[in-house]
Formats: structure tokens, sequence, C-alpha cells
């Protein structure tokens, strides 16, 4: 499996066996796609892939108040605990505390771990600005997490979502616990 296939089943997985990471609750990333002018009808290579969603990304957590526009980035967990009233699924009281910690635990995550995120992507053409790769990095964390310790009532059993879980959980690493 070539790691852009590794990426998208990431990420699909995560959409599909946890309702805590589906692409509704990133109302900003529409816009801020848009905002990128991107070639029409044209196939992006991986490397264009992330730049792009690592911009996006950047652009939605800049828009929603969860860093600031310019480094150091810090997340705003209080904004993003507004935020999440607005867009996190019901029951609110599982939910909400649940994707804040993961906020939380992938930012102490990724201070810890950073370097093994690390890709050196060539210039793209077609975007005039580097993006820095803070919040895509947050977001894969995020999704991992949620794969690893969905909450049972957001969670989809099936049996793609317990060997997806398992996987994530032995192969991938338990973000929990390597944060000691």
């Amino acid at each position: 499996m070539s790691t852009q296939s590794q990426v998208l089943s990431i990420s699909d997985l995560s959409i599909k066996c946890c309702q805590l990471t589906r692409p509704s609750l990133d109302k900003g990333n529409a816009e801020c796609r848009r905002s990128l002018n991107l070639p029409a009808h044209r196939k992006f290579n991986f490397a264009e892939l992330y730049s792009i969603n690592m911009c996006i990304e950047e652009c939605n957590y800049i828009s929603s108040g969860y860093i600031e526009i310019d480094p150091p980035y810090r997340l705003d967990l209080a904004n993003i605990r507004i935020n999440l009233k607005t867009i996190a699924p019901q029951p609110q009281l599982e939910s909400i505390p649940f994707l804040v910690d993961a906020y939380n635990k992938c930012e102490n995550f990724r201070s810890m771990h950073g370097g093994r995120f690390t890709l050196h992507l060539p210039d793209i053409e077609f975007i005039e600005e580097p993006c820095n790769p803070f919040a895509l990095q947050l977001t894969i964390c995020i999704r991992i997490h949620a794969m690893q310790k969905c909450p049972s009532q957001f969670y989809v059993d099936s049996e793609e979502c317990r060997l997806a879980r398992e996987y994530f959980t032995q192969c991938v690493g338990d973000i929990e616990a390597n944060l000691a």
C-alpha cells in the first residue's frame, strides 16, 4: 500500500468508525480550500495533496480561532470548546470533553514527538505562501486518537472498525501511552 493510500485509508476509516472525526465538524474546510484557488480538473500527487491539506488545516485553525496567525503556535482550548458547542454531536457532555482532551493530548504529543512528523516537501507552484504543518499534524493525531479511544456512543462497532482500532493501537502506537 502506498503512503498516499495509507493516509487516505486513515482518514476514511476514522470518518467511518468514529462520529467525532467526520468532516461535518470541520465547517471552514470548504471555504479554506476555495481560498487556495487550486488548479481545476487536476490530479494531485501525494506531496501536493499533503501541502494542500496542510494549508487548508492551517487556514481552518486560524479562522476558527484555534491558533494565532503567527507561530509559535499554541492551541486556544477556550475557543476550541466554544466552537465545539456549535458543531459537536450529542451528547455533548461526552463529545466535547473527549475532543478538547484529544486536542490537548495531541498538542502535547506533537511537542514531544514532532520530529516524527517532519516531511520535507517540495515547493508547489500554485501555493503562494508556505503553510505550517502544526494544524495538520494535530488533526492527524486527533483522528488516530479517535480511532484508538472513540467513546462507545460515537463509535461504529463493526468488524472493520474493530480491526482498525486494533491496528491503530498496536501498530501506530497509543497516543496516550506516548505522552509520558
